[in-house]
C-alpha cells in the first residue's frame, strides 16, 4: 500500500471515530429518498386516493380566525386573517416504518399529491381558492393527511346600516369543495368553532361565532357566521356629540339681537357645519337605499331645522330693513296694559288738611297728575314690526328647543334599545362530544 492509500484511509477512520452519525445519516437519506420514490413516482394526483373508488372520502375541516384585518362597510368588503386545517385519509400513502428505518412522517407538496380543491363563496376579489402551491402537507404512516393553509380571506358581507353607529352585522364565510358530490366528498367541520387565537379588533367586536353544514347543489357547504358589534366610542365622541353641540347652538340664532349685524352669518356657518357631518357620514356608510339609517335621518332632521333658521333670519333682516318701523297690526306679541286693581284707603281731606296743611294736599295732587301723564305716554309708542319680531324669537326659541330635545331623545330611545337587546357575551357553537371521526 503507498503512502497515499494509507493517509487516505488513516483520514476515513478519524472520520468514522470523530463523527460516528455520519454513515446511518447517509443512510436515512437514501431511505427517505426511496419513500419519496416509493409512494410518489405512481402518484396520480387526479384520482381520489381511495382504493374503493365508490366511497367517498372524508375531509374533516376546520377554520381557526386570528385577525379582523378590515371590515369596510362601505364597499361591504370583510377581510380576515385565518387558516384551515383540513385532515383526510390518502390510502395511497401507507407505508410500514419498519421498512423505511422506522420513518413515520412525511412533508409531502400539496401539489404533488390529490386534494380537496375547496373554494370560498362569495370573495371580494373573485379568487375564492384556497391554499396555495407552495404549500406542504405533513402525511403519517397510516395515510392520515393534514393540510393547513393559511390567508387573509376576503368576502362580500352585506351591511345593514339601520342603526349605525350601534349597529350588528353578520358576515358569513362559505366554502365548498368544488367538482365533487355527496357520493365523492364528504366535506365537515366536526370541531366548534373557537377564537383561542384571536386578537381583537380596535372598531368592531365578534359577539358570536357559529358553523353550519348544508347540502346544495348536491355537495356540502359550510357556514362560518361572525356576528359583529361596532364599538361605537370613537362614532359617539366624534361624530354625535359635535353633532348634538351644534344642534344646540343653532337654536342661539333666536337669541342674537336683530340689529348686531351677526346674524345671517351665524346662521349659515351652523348650516355649513351640518353639511360636512353629512359629507362625513356620506363616505362611512355604503349607498345603500334598501335600509336608512336612523343616524341619517337624525342629520336630516336638524339639517331642516337650520334650514328653517336661515330662511327665517334672511327674511327678518329684510322685513326690518324694510317695516321695522311702521306699526305693527297683529298684537299677538303686545304687552298688555297693567290694570292698577288696587284698593286705596279713604281719607277725609278736610281732616288731611287739617294736620298737614294745604301745601301738603297739593303736592300728592302735583305727583298723581305727573304719573299719569308718564303712563300715557308709555301706551302712546307704537308697536312696531322691529318689536314683534324681536318677540318672535324668543317663541322660536323655545319652540326649536324642544323640537331638539324631542327629536334627540327618540333617536336615542331607539339605538340604545337595540344596543341592549343585541347586548351580551360572547357565543360559541357547544363543544362536541368525542367520537372516532378524522381530528387534528
Amino acid at each position: 500500500m503507498s503512502y497515499k492509500h494509507l493517509c487516505l484511509a488513516s483520514s476515513l477512520a478519524c472520520l468514522l471515530v470523530c463523527f460516528p452519525d455520519a454513515a446511518s445519516s447517509s443512510a436515512d437519506i437514501q431511505t427517505l429518498k426511496s419513500l419519496y420514490r416509493d409512494k410518489l413516482d405512481d402518484y396520480d394526483t387526479r384520482i381520489r386516493p381511495l382504493k374503493n373508488q365508490s366511497a367517498a372520502i372524508y375531509i374533516n375541516t376546520k377554520f381557526v380566525p386570528q385577525s379582523l384585518l378590515e371590515f369596510d362597510t362601505s364597499e361591504q368588503k370583510f377581510s380576515m386573517l385565518g387558516y384551515f386545517r383540513i385532515a383526510w385519509r390518502d390510502e395511497v400513502l401507507i407505508w410500514n416504518p419498519d421498512n423505511y428505518t422506522g420513518i413515520r412522517v412525511l412533508n409531502v407538496p400539496i401539489e404533488q399529491m390529490w386534494k380537496p380543491s375547496i373554494i370560498i363563496l362569495k370573495a371580494y376579489d373573485g379568487h375564492g381558492v384556497v391554499g396555495q402551491s407552495t404549500d406542504q402537507a405533513t402525511v403519517l404512516n397510516d395515510g392520515r393527511v393534514s393540510w393547513v393553509p393559511e390567508g387573509i380571506y376576503s368576502i362580500v358581507c352585506n351591511v345593514d346600516i339601520q342603526y349605525y353607529p350601534f349597529d350588528e352585522q353578520t358576515c358569513t364565510l362559505t366554502y365548498y369543495v368544488s367538482d365533487e358530490t355527496v357520493r365523492t366528498v364528504q366535506l365537515d367541520h366536526y370541531l366548534a368553532v373557537d377564537l383561542d387565537e384571536y386578537s381583537e379588533n380596535s372598531a368592531w367586536t365578534i359577539v358570536s361565532a357559529m358553523r353550519r353544514k348544508y347540502l346544495l347543489y348536491n355537495t356540502f357547504n359550510i357556514d362560518i357566521e361572525f356576528r359583529l358589534q361596532r364599538r361605537a366610542n370613537f362614532t359617539t365622541f366624534t361624530l354625535i356629540m359635535p353633532l348634538l353641540m351644534l344642534a344646540f347652538l343653532n337654536i342661539c340664532i333666536f337669541l342674537v339681537p336683530i340689529g348686531s349685524g351677526e346674524k345671517g352669518s351665524f346662521s349659515i356657518t351652523i348650516f355649513l357645519s351640518y353639511g360636512i357631518f353629512v359629507t362625513i357620514i356620506s363616505d362611512t356608510l355604503p349607498h345603500n337605499s334598501l335600509q336608512v339609517s336612523f343616524f341619517v335621518l337624525f342629520i336630516v332632521i336638524l339639517l331642516v331645522l337650520s334650514v328653517i333658521s336661515v330662511f327665517y333670519t334672511i327674511m327678518q333682516a329684510k322685513l326690518v330693513a324694510s317695516i321695522g318701523e311702521k306699526e305693527c297690526t297683529w298684537t299677538c306679541f303686545k304687552p298688555r296694559k297693567k290694570c292698577d286693581n288696587s284698593v286705596r284707603k279713604f281719607e277725609d281731606p278736610n281732616a288731611h288738611g287739617k294736620k298737614t296743611g294745604k301745601c301738603e294736599t297739593t303736592e300728592k295732587t302735583e305727583k298723581s297728575e305727573f304719573s299719569n301723564d308718564v303712563s300715557a305716554a308709555a301706551d302712546d309708542v307704537p308697536y312696531t314690526w322691529a318689536m314683534f319680531l324681536e318677540k318672535l324669537d324668543i317663541y322660536l326659541f323655545v319652540v326649536f328647543f324642544i323640537l331638539i330635545c324631542a327629536t334627540t331623545a327618540v333617536f336615542f330611545t331607539i339605538l340604545l334599545r337595540h344596543a341592549s337587546k343585541s347586548a351580551g357575551g360572547l357565543e360559541l357553537d357547544p363543544v362536541p362530544p368525542a367520537t372516532t371521526l378524522a381530528t387534528f
